[in-house]
């Protein structure tokens, strides 16, 4: 008989569930993406983004969330705005 630590049979049963999860974090993904496709240019630049971000989180694995890509993308933008500026009239 074969015995199996606790831990072996914890990563076998998270393999199995990211396995049978993988069809709804594909669906997930591709919803989102589906509904930043549908958006205007006025409505992604009010949340940030541009059509080149929605490109470019195309180019990610078919599972993988693009909220975190996004987000990233948009506090860049958000950063270089919000930049202390020189006062130039001291």
């Amino acid at each position: 008989m074969i015995r199996l630590s606790r831990h072996a049979v914890s990563r076998a049963a998270g393999a199995v569930r990211r396995v049978l999860e993988w069809p709804a974090r594909v669906s997930a993904a591709r919803r989102a993406m589906s509904d930043l496709a549908r958006m205007s240019d006025y409505e992604l630049r009010d949340i940030g983004l541009t059509r080149q971000d929605v490109f470019d989180v195309s180019a990610l694995p078919l599972d993988q969330d693009p909220t975190a890509l996004l987000a990233r993308r948009r506090n860049a933008v958000r950063d270089h705005h919000e930049a202390p500026r020189l006062d130039r009239a001291a």
